[in-house]
């Protein structure tokens, strides 16, 4: 969850309301999200939208996001507004700032949040939706998108958190505080995940799976059902070229065969998928909100509220819960098998 931050969001609503020609007359902070800023904005005629400023989200992204609503006519992709001269976004300050239609609902994550979720139809459409994008890999342009590795992104990043406390560094608040003494209880058990999760992605790398388009985050936050119960899939910052199982990771675990059955059903090919992929997915999840939370607690907030979030965030994954992974890939494996997808030698 993002904090508000202190820009004058005046001067943003009128460059968006000259930008994307509308008569646009206000704009409110929308607390979602982890690295964007996100805000509601309402027309003068009661139209409302959703701004995203991002300093890291490339035009290619949201291109592609684009060709699938209006070229592939896949309604259920949320994509972003052209402006009145054709672009999909426009610069303000050090941030690209997006313009999407709001779609009024409730995420999978609000649902969780009372205790329910979707049911067992939204899922299906849900995997329906995810194969639906998958097959569009062979026909849709995608040669200014970044390609998926079974690296860890910014890896130094994760190294400098898990040496912060051995430089010795007087922490600043509380949070950094109780954040060290962490780092320093549960460093090797880090390490042990991280060669883990190596290990996982070498056996990921030597399969060669065809790669698609993935969303790369079809997370509960990210799939909204509307007043009507039509399915949404928002935010395609990680849109990129990967294995199929980048996406179908979110939904593994107790219902996972419901979102499965009818990915396979309507993927109509033939369609291996692999455990070990699965896993590095799983692995890279956990190291890779360590390094995030981690580096924005010891580095970057200046914000009290955001520490105390960040802190609490962490708290899921610090220390690694290794047996818990590894159940989930005995899972997944024996799931694969019962659908005959995985590869024959590794039934």
């Amino acid at each position: 969850m993002k904090v508000d931050n202190t820009f004058d969001k005046t001067e943003l609503l009128q460059q968006l309301s000259f930008a994307y020609n509308l008569p646009l007359q206000s704009i409110t902070f929308f607390p979602e999200g982890e690295d964007s800023y996100g805000y509601i904005v309402v027309s003068e005629t009661g139209e409302k939208y959703f701004a995203k400023a991002s300093t890291s989200v490339p035009n290619s992204r949201l291109r592609v996001a684009s060709l699938l609503r209006h070229r592939y006519n896949i309604l259920g992709v949320v994509a972003p507004l052209e402006t009145r001269e054709g672009a999909l976004s426009v610069r303000w300050q050090d941030f690209r700032v997006a313009l999407f239609p709001f779609i009024e609902g409730k995420s999978r994550w609000d649902l969780w949040k009372v205790g329910k979720d979707f049911t067992d139809t939204a899922l299906s459409q849900t995997g329906a939706l995810i194969a639906t994008i998958h097959g569009c890999s062979e026909t849709l342009e995608s040669n200014d998108l970044i390609v998926a590795k079974y690296n860890l992104p910014l890896r130094h990043e994760l190294h400098t958190v898990l040496e912060a406390p051995a430089k010795e560094i007087p922490p600043q608040n509380q949070y950094q505080k109780q954040l060290l003494e962490a780092l320093a209880q549960h460093r090797s058990a880090v390490l042990e995940t991280l060669d883990r999760y190596d290990s996982l992605g070498r056996s990921a790398g030597a399969l060669q799976t065809p790669f698609v388009i993935t969303h790369g985050d079809p997370t509960p936050g990210n799939l909204i059902l509307d007043t009507e119960n039509r399915l949404h899939l928002i935010d395609w910052d990680g849109v990129c070229l990967g294995p199929p199982e980048k996406d179908l990771v979110s939904f593994t675990g107790e219902r996972f065969e419901i979102v499965l059955e009818r990915y396979l059903t309507e993927r109509q090919c033939n369609v291996s998928l692999h455990a070990d992929i699965f896993g590095f997915y799983i692995y890279e999840w956990t190291v890779n909100e360590i390094r995030d939370y981690g580096i924005k607690v010891l580095f970057k907030n200046n914000d009290a509220k955001q520490n105390e979030y960040d802190w609490e965030s962490l708290q899921d994954y610090l220390p690694p819960n290794r047996e818990l992974m590894e159940d989930g890939i005995a899972a997944i494996r024996n799931t694969l098998g019962r659908y005959g997808v995985l590869p024959k030698h590794r039934r």
